[in-house]
């Protein structure tokens, strides 16, 4: 009878001390199903992202971690500011289109300038639905988020770069290449040109790279270029150009190759 007494009396007593200890569960917003949502701008929210989890078809935005998400349909159209600003761990912030199972990432940030926190500007259209995820950098431990999102007046980085149809070509073998590129005021744009042309059996490489502080307007813009295995030629060559604009929270980028007629 005594040792039936001392069984229960045992498991009475870790039945207590079990009910004593809270388990740690993962946020409401743990999974996009669950996405948080914002209801009206400014938007704040303070979760403890440190159980948080990392779902099979969480997209990537340099790392996953534990991720939390929120979700945003936006009446009018605006620009947004969203970011983690803060929070006391590395976090990353991504904002997506589409569905879950079916997202398509249009901004991704991991440190807004020497902030660990991150900070994302997007320009949001009436009647989509937007998707922002909360990650932690390089799939690190979560901690105390918070997340803001509220409409700016800031414009998102802009870039579109073209190429003209004739180039120039100097005694001393250097091409010139042309263009015009288009980025928002304020912002700052690097334009980067590789040159190939075909002479005989050797096709001629070069590159060269110019920068534009933005004003807003079409700019023309006009590259050298030094073939690296020989000199250029009059006649056909393929140019490549990449152009890359920058504001304060986020980028833009063009990419446009044409063949151009080098000329004296």
């Amino acid at each position: 009878m005594r040792r039936v007494l001392s069984a229960v009396a045992v498991s009475i007593c870790l039945l207590s001390v079990s009910a004593g200890i809270a388990l740690a569960v993962p946020p409401t917003n743990d999974d996009i199903i669950n996405a948080t949502q914002v209801t009206s701008l400014p938007f704040t929210d303070m979760v403890d992202t440190t159980e948080a989890s990392t779902a099979g078809d969480d997209p990537d935005c340099v790392g996953a971690g534990p991720t939390v998400w929120y979700v945003y349909s936006p009446a009018t159209d605006q620009n947004l500011l969203a970011d983690t600003f803060g929070s006391d761990y590395d976090t990353t912030l991504s904002a997506y289109t589409g569905s879950p199972g079916d997202l398509e990432q249009i901004a991704c940030n991991d440190d807004a300038g020497d902030d660990l926190q991150s900070a994302i500007l997007i320009s949001a259209e009436s009647g989509i639905t937007y998707y922002f995820m909360v990650g932690a950098f390089a799939s690190g431990p979560g901690g105390a988020l918070v997340f803001n999102v509220d409409e700016t007046e800031l414009q998102p980085a802009q870039m579109d770069v073209t190429v003209k149809g004739n180039g120039r070509f100097s005694r001393s073998g250097s091409a010139t290449v042309s263009g015009t590129a288009t980025c928002n005021d304020g912002d700052s744009a690097l334009i980067d040109v590789t040159l190939e042309q075909r002479v005989g059996r050797i096709i001629i490489r070069g590159f060269g790279g110019t920068f534009l502080e933005c004003d807003g307007n079409t700019q023309a813009w006009s590259v050298e270029v030094f073939g690296e295995n020989g000199l250029f030629k009059g006649g056909r060559a393929v140019a490549s150009v990449f152009g890359e604009s920058c504001g304060q929270f986020d980028c833009a980028f063009d990419f446009e190759q044409r063949t151009i007629s080098l000329k004296r």
